[in-house]
């Protein structure tokens, strides 16, 4: 087996304190499968949990598998049109996490005001979905003011990553990461969470052993007994997972994922869904889907 512990995580954007349904979801499991769920009801202590778990297996000389359920990425060219430079993926990270306010604890975050701010920079606005409360001449409240390319030719970003094309093409119905408000949407939870993936991957006590997939590494080659840590981006609903009485949908889910990932890793079948296609390197990939 590659790993030794697999955290899986459902992230939320939620503007207030919040448990059980629609809220964050922590599963960590073990090789041998003993596992457990927690439901911090905010971002900061969430953050807090997951990086106190992290330091406790490396300590162990563990390696693990930590997945969250939003986008580590964007459609290619956004780094470019923002102006940053260097690998786009990092770039895009240390813009997010120098400018997102997320008040440990309320909950009260200005994902709405950043998310502005980049389309105010952009030739076309990508970013839309905000409260009526919070009106803003550079985000829409609806789609309707955002434009995106659907072709090389076209001017713009495109709506949709690679993986996402993939997804649709098959019939799942994945949400845009420029959508930040709405059921289903996802691009909140990136806004909110990217900042901090970023803080426990750049931990001093995590950094040394920690590697974000597919961006800084593509197959793991661990050893056992060597502490590592692999951030990868999931997506529960690839799982599914029946409902379990007692459960809401969301712990149920993180625990389905996990468990699922265990036994891909026990049939030695986990390492063939690290190889990225050349897209990922940019755009970031969801563990799991293949071309």
């Amino acid at each position: 087996m590659i790993f030794d512990r697999y955290i899986v995580v459902d992230w939320s954007a939620s503007n207030r304190p919040r448990t059980g349904r629609d809220s964050i979801w922590v599963c960590g499991l073990t090789a041998d499968g003993r596992g457990s769920t927690a439901n911090p009801c905010t971002r900061g202590s969430a953050e807090f949990m997951i990086r106190d778990l992290l330091r406790h297996c490396v300590d162990a000389g563990e390696r693990v598998l930590i997945g969250c359920d939003f986008p580590y990425g964007y459609p290619a060219g956004f780094a470019a049109e923002l102006g940053l430079t260097g690998k786009p993926w990092r770039a895009i990270w240390d813009y997010l996490t120098a400018r997102l306010r997320d008040d440990a604890a309320t909950n009260i975050s200005n994902r709405f005001q950043v998310a502005a701010g980049i389309n105010a920079r952009l030739e076309y606005h990508v970013f839309w979905g905000r409260p009526a409360t919070q009106p803003s001449d550079h985000l829409s409240a609806r789609r309707d003011q955002v434009a995106y390319a659907h072709g090389a030719a076209e001017a713009g970003l495109g709506e949709w990553r690679q993986v996402e094309k993939i997804l649709r093409a098959r019939k799942l119905r994945p949400h845009s990461a420029w959508q930040l408000l709405g059921s289903g949407s996802v691009g909140s939870q990136a806004l909110t969470g990217i900042p901090v993936l970023s803080r426990l991957r750049h931990d001093a006590d995590l950094a040394p052993v920690s590697l974000v997939w597919p961006f800084e590494v593509e197959i793991p080659q661990l050893a056992r007994g060597r502490a590592a840590v692999i951030h990868a981006e999931v997506w529960p609903s690839l799982s599914g997972g029946a409902a379990v009485s007692g459960q809401v949908k969301d712990q149920t889910q993180v625990m389905s994922t996990a468990r699922e990932l265990r036994e891909l890793d026990r049939a030695g079948d986990l390492a063939g869904l690290f190889k990225p296609p050349h897209a990922a390197r940019e755009e970031g990939w969801i563990l799991g889907v293949r071309e």
